[in-house]
C-alpha cells in the first residue's frame, strides 16, 4: 500500500507541491478504478479511464447519495462509518480502508485551526463517545482529538440519552475556576441544548480567556434551528466564550477531510479554509459545469476531491450550495430537490 502511506505523509507535510497533488490525484484515481467495480463501469461508459483522464478535475463525480446505495470500497473496511441521517432518509454508508487516513487528517488540520497556542486544553466533549456510536465519522474524529490533543480533565458529557447536563454544569464549574483555557466540542444541536439548560436554569458561566468552542453538524432533521450567528451569541451569553473564539467545521460522512473557518488566525468566521490535500469546485446545478470563482459568484454544488477518500471515492459532488473563493468556501444552505437532477442522474448511472 505504498500509495496509501504517500499520501497519508503529503497530508502530514508542510508544503504541498501542486504538480505532487496532481500526480497522486491521477494514481489515485487508477486504484479507484481498477478495486471498484461500480466506478469502474461509470467510468467506462463516460469515457474517462486512467489512459485519458489527465487531470483530477476531469475525474468522474461520485455523487453523495450514492453511498447509501452503492458499495463504495478499494480494499476490505477497516471502519464502516454511516451518516445520521434525517426522517425518512436511507443512511450513507462509507466504508473506510484506511483510517490511518483519517487520523493523518485529523492530526494535520485540527490542531492548526483549533489549537494554534499548540497547548493540550482540558476538553469537554458534546459528541457521543465511540462506545455510544460505534458508527459515526464524527465520534471517531472526536475520540482522536481527546485521545492525541486532550489535557488532564477531558471529558465526555454526551451519553446514550444525549447531553448530560449534570456534568456538564460540574466540569464547566471546575474549569471556569480554573483558569486554563478549554476547549469544547459540540455538534450544533447538542450545543443548543446545552445553553437551553442553562438559559432555563438561569446559570451563567465565564470560561478562562482563550477557550475555544468547535462547533459542527448544523440543525439537519430538527425543528428548530438557529444561525451560527445566533448560535454564537448565546454561547457568549451562557459561556462566557467570544463569538470570534467559536471554530466551525465543515465534514461529511462521505468524506474524510474537513473544512475549518478560520477566525483563530485572523481569517473570517463564516468562510471555510479546505486543505491543501482537497479540492473544492461550485457546480451549475443543472448542468454540473464548473462556475466561477469570488465573492460575488453565485452559489452552485460543492464538489470536492479529497486524496484522503482513495479509499472510496476520491470526487464527491455534494447537496450542499456554496461559494468558492482561492480555495475557501462560504455556504449557502441546501439545493432543493429541483435543482438535484444532476446528482440523481449520476447516482442512478452508478448504480446500473
Amino acid at each position: 500500500m505504498d500509495l496509501i502511506e504517500r499520501i497519508a505523509a503529503f497530508v502530514a507535510r508542510r508544503d504541498h507541491p501542486v504538480a505532487e497533488f496532481e500526480a497522486l490525484a491521477l494514481e489515485a484515481f487508477a486504484f479507484q478504478f481498477e478495486r471498484i467495480a461500480p466506478y469502474r463501469g461509470l467510468c467506462e461508459r463516460a469515457g474517462r479511464t486512467p489512459a485519458t483522464v489527465t487531470s483530477w478535475r476531469d475525474v468522474p463525480l461520485v455523487p453523495a447519495a450514492a453511498f447509501a446505495s452503492v458499495e463504495l470500497a478499494a480494499a476490505p473496511a477497516v471502519e464502516t462509518f454511516r451518516s445520521s441521517g434525517t426522517t425518512g432518509a436511507t443512511r450513507s454508508i462509507h466504508r473506510h480502508p484506511f483510517p490511518q487516513l483519517y487520523r493523518a487528517v485529523i492530526e494535520a488540520t485540527f490542531p492548526a485551526f483549533c489549537l494554534p497556542r499548540g497547548d493540550r486544553p482540558p476538553m469537554l466533549s458534546l459528541v457521543p463517545p465511540r462506545d455510544v456510536a460505534g458508527d459515526s465519522s464524527l465520534a471517531f474524529l472526536v475520540d482522536h482529538v481527546l485521545t492525541t490533543f486532550g489535557g488532564a480533565g477531558s471529558a465526555y458529557g454526551f451519553g446514550a440519552r444525549g447531553v448530560e447536563v449534570g456534568r456538564c454544569r460540574s466540569w464547566l464549574g471546575a474549569h471556569q475556576r480554573g483558569g486554563r483555557p478549554v476547549v469544547v466540542l459540540a455538534t450544533a444541536f447538542a450545543l443548543a441544548d446545552l445553553v437551553d439548560f442553562l438559559e432555563r436554569s438561569n446559570l451563567h458561566f465565564r470560561l478562562p480567556a482563550g477557550s475555544v468552542v468547535f462547533e459542527t453538524g448544523g440543525f439537519k432533521g430538527r425543528s428548530k434551528t438557529l444561525s451560527r450567528d445566533e448560535l454564537a451569541a448565546r454561547v457568549t451569553a451562557w459561556l462566557g466564550v467570544p463569538a470570534d473564539q467559536v471554530v466551525a467545521e465543515y465534514g461529511m460522512t462521505e468524506l474524510t477531510s474537513h473544512a475549518y473557518t478560520a477566525n483563530l488566525l485572523g481569517g473570517h468566521r463564516d468562510h471555510f479554509v479546505v486543505p491543501p490535500w482537497m479540492r473544492v469546485r461550485a457546480l451549475d446545478p443543472a448542468t454540473l459545469a464548473e462556475l466561477p470563482e469570488g465573492g460575488d459568484a453565485r452559489p452552485g454544488l460543492l464538489a470536492f476531491f479529497d486524496l484522503a477518500n482513495v479509499g472510496s471515492a476520491l470526487h464527491v459532488l455534494t447537496e450542499d450550495l456554496g461559494v468558492v473563493d482561492n480555495g475557501s468556501l462560504r455556504l449557502a444552505g441546501r439545493a432543493p430537490d429541483a435543482d438535484l437532477r444532476g446528482c440523481s442522474l449520476l447516482a442512478e448511472e452508478l448504480g446500473r
